[in-house]
């Protein structure tokens, strides 16, 4: 009876949860909420036919374009959505599970996760070697005491997981906590950390731009989660002395402080203060006066922000620098007259080389054409993709490599004044994406216990501490410069092989995986966006998007790969497709035998522009595609041999 009742009530979750996704007007086919739920799309036909059934009339409508719900009906019951019908599907169950991981400091158990997103313990199982996967990524573990399950790692490596997870835009992911998305009450919060956070830079004369201002925001929001949650950063650095009063960024940080304790109503405390004062003095500079520029037309300049406007929203970037604006702009107004006058540069001057170096400027630049074509009704010839290229380039970069910084331990036994001297030389020789976060002066102290990415160390350790060890002279040579900025520009690209390893994971579904022995590429084109459609992934108009993206610049990166996509975001949720060739594919004069394709969704560009890069850089060398193919058979060999490379 007990079984009984349970599977009722699973039935009448999955009832609230279609009609959850139905209320928002969109129309729906099986195969999408089959998705959404975590179900067949057969269990989509039968809970339609229940709740109409229940409801004594026709509560969802049906036809060949989907499920609509008719509103003027009203169904039988309650359909308020349960919190948990939201992680109903692979993908958000994942996230959600690791998001009550980290939140909890004593640990989940196994069966109450099961119920409370009602799937069988053997569904929970393979999700956690899915969650185990991905905590690697972050230098975390998880352990399992019986039925208990917790992460295991520094706080620091914590809160860098529960970054990603807010930045990966996963709605509801936080539920409960002070950072819970999507409410108006927490968007209220952040608006009025950015105001006073502006208005404290320009009282002392700094500047940070959009991103990075986001980013320090974003800090602030889950410092103050975690605090309030019991957990306490740690480090002797942060027990120092605070910097002078009169240093700006120490007073920007003091103002944000008392900002948090408003908006949050947490008290950060002073390890939490040096923290945000290190990251802010590494984003911050002097403001430099507006550029304006007489030359540029009302129309160029509308133009020009309009677009970049869209672009930054769309890729989480700040390209509304005003610094740069007017170089910009007043390309934009040139190209406008070429293109009116018919006298637009039609060949790459690069040629492919540079879309294969710079594959996500390449791409915003192909996005930024296509805003200027859609408001100035113009057609950009290819030609002119690599100027606007060199435009965005240098911003787009520099903003890349911002994000969580790589952290430094330095390990420094006190001689006189020359610890002192030491440790400040090698903080001015860090680049900005560095940051000290502990200094060690006790040879006692438990090496295995230390927490940042990098050790910098003038002694020997003995047992080596988890992270990389760089040694180096008590007197700083060139030399000494030289290894300290190989080992952090190592970690940076391991950080960013982490990030893709993690986003690899929760993007490849099993489904969308297939294998052929030839096709042609519209053949290839077809299949895979037949496949992301039937399992609800993508619109029936998602085929169509993706040749108009090739007819613009061919998605075949390199020698053996191709990564198609739709410069559109509007697929119903982030995933890859994959198809493996016998036999190579001719696409656009490469031969190639691996495709990639991507369906991105509203808040999956961020995502898309994560994994461009790094996929291509690691997909480049022939090599190592033909490792992959050798044994991709299936898809747990794919991605097992995928993330194999990945780790190096």
């Amino acid at each position: 009876m007990g079984g009984a009742t349970h599977t009722m009530g699973v039935r009448e979750q999955r009832h609230d949860a279609l009609l959850s996704e139905l209320k928002a007007g969109h129309r729906l086919t099986a195969a999408e909420l089959s998705v959404r739920l975590g179900v067949s799309a057969r269990s989509i036909r039968d809970y339609v036919r229940e709740i109409n059934a229940a409801a004594g009339q026709a509560v969802i409508l049906s036809d060949q374009q989907g499920y609509a719900l008719d509103h003027r009906a009203q169904p039988a019951g309650s359909v308020e959505p349960d919190k948990h019908s939201t992680f109903v599907g692979p993908q958000q169950r994942l996230y959600y599970i690791i998001s009550e991981l980290v939140k909890s400091a004593e640990g989940v158990d196994v069966f109450a996760l099961g119920d409370e997103l009602f799937v069988s313990p053997s569904t929970i199982e393979s999700d956690l070697g899915r969650v185990r996967e991905l905590l690697l990524g972050h230098r975390l573990t998880m352990q399992r005491h019986g039925d208990t399950v917790q992460i295991v790692g520094s706080e620091r490596q914590q809160r860098r997981l529960v970054r990603y997870l807010l930045l990966s835009d996963r709605q509801g992911l936080l539920a409960g906590s002070l950072l819970e998305p999507g409410k108006p009450a927490q968007r209220a919060k952040i608006r009025g950390l950015r105001a006073r956070a502006r208005t404290a830079l320009r009282d002392v004369g700094l500047e940070v731009n959009e991103y990075a201002l986001q980013d320090l925001l974003l800090h602030l929001a889950i410092a103050a989660e975690r605090v309030s949650g019991g957990h306490q950063l740690n480090g002797h650095r942060l027990e120092h002395s605070p910097p002078p009063v009169d240093d700006p960024v120490w007073q920007v940080t003091v103002t944000m402080m008392d900002a948090v304790l408003s908006l949050y109503g947490v008290d950060l405390p002073d390890a939490e203060r040096r923290v945000f004062h290190d990251l802010l003095r590494a984003r911050s500079r002097a403001a430099s006066p507006a550029n304006h520029n007489d030359l540029i037309t009302a129309e160029a300049a509308d133009l020009t922000r309009r677009s970049l406007r869209e672009i930054s929203r769309q890729f989480k970037l700040d390209l509304n620098n005003e610094a740069v604006f007017a170089g910009i702009a007043l390309h934009i107004q040139n190209l406008l007259e070429r293109a009116r006058s018919g006298d637009m540069h039609a060949t790459p001057p690069l040629g492919s080389q540079f879309r294969r170096a710079h594959p996500l400027i390449h791409e915003i630049a192909l996005l930024l054409a296509h805003e200027l074509e859609a408001h100035a009704g113009i057609r950009i010839a290819t030609g002119e993709i690599d100027f606007l290229a060199f435009h965005l380039g240098n911003q787009v970069l520099e903003q890349m490599e911002q994000g969580p910084p790589v952290t430094v331990t330095l390990v420094l036994p006190q001689y006189g004044t020359l610890s002192a001297d030491l440790e400040r030389q090698i903080i001015d020789t860090l680049p900005s994406f560095a940051s000290v976060i502990d200094v060690i002066t006790d040879l006692t102290h438990d090496w295995q216990s230390l927490a940042s990415d990098l050790v910098i160390s003038i002694v020997d350790l003995d047992p080596l501490p988890p992270a990389p060890v760089i040694k180096i002279s008590p007197f700083l040579t060139d030399e000494d410069r030289r290894r300290m900025a190989e080992a952090l520009r190592e970690e940076r690209r391991r950080a960013k092989r982490d990030t893709l390893r993690t986003n690899l994971i929760s993007l490849l579904d099993p489904r969308l995986f297939l294998r052929v022995g030839t096709a042609t590429k519209d053949e290839a084109l077809s299949l895979m966006a037949e496949m992301l459609r039937e399992q609800g992934y993508v619109g029936p108009h998602f085929l169509d998007d993706v040749r108009d993206r090739e007819e613009r610049s061919s998605t075949a990166f390199g020698p053996a790969f191709a990564l198609p996509h739709s410069m559109a975001t509007d697929a119903y949720q982030t995933g890859i497709s994959v198809l493996v060739s016998d036999t190579p594919i001719s696409w656009d004069g490469a031969a190639v035998r691996l495709v990639m394709m991507f369906a991105i969704s509203p808040d999956g560009r961020v995502i898309f522009r994560d994994v461009l890069d790094e996929l291509i850089e690691l997909l480049s060398e022939p090599r190592t595609v033909s490792r992959i193919l050798d044994h991709a058979n299936s898809h747990e060999q794919f991605i097992d041999e995928l993330l194999t490379l990945v780790a190096g």
